[in-house]
């Protein structure tokens, strides 16, 4: 069997480069999509856990024709009060990071509690990330 060699005479980053070409074929472009899509779906099943899911959803979004890039994200209405209008998702924060708690009802505990969060998006990407480890 012949060797075969592929020269490749365009830019070696960045616009025109192999990398450039390849990521945009409609199979990549589609492969990404699709994987997103899996993640989202399991991150939606591992939010089920979680046992007063109130308004915390698991949104999946893809960049405009041109770029590659999906993502997945842990969103919840932040009912606290303080980060509204914020930029900040102190809901989904706690559901992912997890939260302490100081006060019940009313009162200020002597030792505050930890609760852990679920690390939705976090055990997705692990998951994704096993497939990839040689």
């Amino acid at each position: 069997m012949a060797d075969h060699i592929i020269e490749w005479y365009g830019p070696e980053r960045g616009r025109g480069s192999v990398e450039d070409v390849v990521s945009h074929l409609p199979p990549v472009k589609s492969a990404v999509r699709e994987k997103a899509m899996d993640m989202g779906f399991l991150a939606e099943l591992l939010l089920l856990e979680h046992r007063r899911t109130g308004a915390a959803k698991i949104r999946v979004e893809h960049a405009p024709p041109r770029k590659l890039d999906s993502y997945v994200y842990l969103e919840d209405a932040d009912p606290g009060g303080e980060g509204e209008g914020d930029t900040r998702d102190r809901s989904a924060m706690s559901i992912e990071f997890g939260w302490t708690q100081t006060h019940v009802f009313g009162k200020r505990l002597k030792k505050p509690i930890h609760h852990d969060g679920l690390h939705i998006l976090g055990q997705v990407m692990n998951r994704a990330a096993k497939r990839y480890r040689g």
